[in-house]
């Protein structure tokens, strides 16, 4: 594509809709291809995402007539769930045109989006080497560095010679200029090291590979969690790493471009969690059904230790507080929504810490009594300002009581929410989970223990 312009301000992404909408409504495929030339594929499929699902089919349609690379990589492009719909409406061969002008990596992820029946078919046209290729990665375990790898790149022989590099380099003009930035070096097709395009600009035609290289590469092994895989990449602010086995023998490589989409995909992965769903659900959002299916064990799981606080409000207002329950219930709203606050604050910011790196027990000690301190704190501010209301309605045993109350339950929550994501971390679940609704509803429940808790040890000493 030449003269390609990037939509950059809200006026641009208006404009590029109308024209599209007008362009698609009279079916004029002319025109529509005139402005694919004119915008990049990614942001002619941004504003695709904001038709009518219809126009979507159609604009694709035209596309593959005449343009089918850029067609490819506006696809992939697309939302998720736009793409899952889109399947039915296109045929296999048409799909197979499609795969055959995308990297292998971009094909499989692009696979796992169709019913599973047709996977088969679709692989099945793809050319041999490359079908080979798509098998191998689609073997992988999910979310692994193997299952993200791009097979498209370039591994030489120490002994090999600069002039032997250059015209592999131009013998491989189709691929990706990304993943022709480094040349890997083996020895015995294990990696040693790497070099760069501009290294084999500097050096003499003659030199051999393994006289120059950079023995400093990172490699990550090819079952690696993708997401581990983003953070070596982040930390060490590599453009690509080569991707090896057991044997230290190069298979492929992750490029920083599938590094960005495994981080919004964990970010995306992450705030489904904390709300209680899956992004799933982007798949089959007309599927009343299904949707439940996949917000019910959260549900559920909140409305267990909802029930909870429920009986022990009973408990409390039959066998405890007698007359003065009314009085204690009033606030039971304020100090249990407060503790769940605070609980959720402090495990947020420590499952985004423990995303990033692991603690040591010094550390996760550290941070605990760092998050109590600030509960704390906030639970005196808090306590203060409900406690004055308290005095009025209750005099200054109500007063005392709801202030520590509030105090110790703040406390407790922002522990609470500290532990649970750390915990969660040793034993291998995603520490995003200690933001959802199971563990708000937890700390509920521990701020109407620690509340009543609170109010029945000063029973005794306060009016109330």
């Amino acid at each position: 594509m030449v003269d390609a312009i990037q939509v950059n301000s809200h006026e641009q992404w208006e404009q590029l809709r109308d024209e599209l909408t007008e362009v698609i409504e009279r079916n004029d495929g002319v025109a529509l291809l005139r402005l694919a030339q004119d915008n990049y594929p990614e942001d002619f499929a941004a504003v695709l995402d904001m038709l009518d699902f219809d126009m979507i089919v159609s604009a694709v349609r035209i596309l593959l007539l005449s343009e089918v690379n850029y067609c490819a990589e506006t696809l992939i492009a697309l939302d998720p769930s736009t793409l899952a719909r889109i399947f039915p409406s296109l045929k296999i061969p048409e799909w197979a045109g499609i795969l055959k002008e995308l990297s292998d990596d971009d094909v499989v992820w692009l696979l796992e989006l169709f019913p599973e029946h047709a996977r088969e078919q679709l692989v099945a046209r793809i050319p041999e080497q490359e079908r080979q290729d798509v098998r191998r990665l689609m073997d992988f375990p999910e979310e692994s560095a193997g299952r993200i790898m791009t097979t498209e790149f370039l591994a030489l022989d120490e002994n090999d010679t600069v002039d032997y590099a250059i015209e592999q380099i131009r013998g491989n003009r189709d691929l990706d200029p990304i993943n022709l930035m480094f040349v890997y070096v083996t020895r015995n097709k294990e990696l040693v090291g790497m070099v760069s395009l501009r290294q084999l600009l500097l050096q003499k035609r003659a030199a051999k590979l393994g006289t120059f290289m950079r023995t400093d590469v990172i490699p990550v092994h090819v079952n690696l969690d993708q997401e581990e895989v983003a953070e070596i990449v982040s930390k060490h602010d590599e453009v690509t790493v080569p991707v090896v086995d057991d044997n230290n023998h190069v298979l492929g490589i992750v490029t920083v471009d599938d590094v960005i989409d495994v981080i919004q995909e964990e970010s995306e992965e992450d705030l489904y969690q904390m709300i209680g769903t899956s992004d799933e659900e982007l798949l089959v959002r007309d599927k009343t059904f299904k949707i439940v299916s996949l917000r019910l064990p959260w549900i559920l799981a909140s409305f267990a230790g909802s029930l909870l606080v429920v009986m022990i409000m009973r408990y409390t207002e039959r066998d405890v507080f007698g007359d003065n329950a009314a009085r204690i219930f009033t606030f039971v709203p304020m100090i249990s929504a407060m503790g769940g606050n605070v609980g959720v604050q402090s495990s947020t910011i420590m499952a985004r810490l423990l995303s990033n790196r692991n603690l040591d027990f010094r550390e996760a000690r550290a941070s605990t009594l760092k998050e109590a301190r600030v509960g704390l704190s906030l639970g005196v501010i808090c306590g203060t300002m409900i406690g004055l209301i308290a005095l009025y309605w209750g005099g200054p045993g109500m007063m005392v009581t709801v202030l520590t109350a509030m105090s110790c339950t703040l406390t407790a929550a922002a522990i609470t929410g500290t532990v649970i994501p750390i915990a969660m971390k040793r034993i291998g679940f995603d520490p995003a989970l200690a933001t959802g609704p199971f563990v708000t509803s937890f700390n509920d429940f521990i701020a109407v223990c620690v509340y009543f808790s609170i109010v029945y040890a000063l029973r005794d000493y306060l009016t109330i």
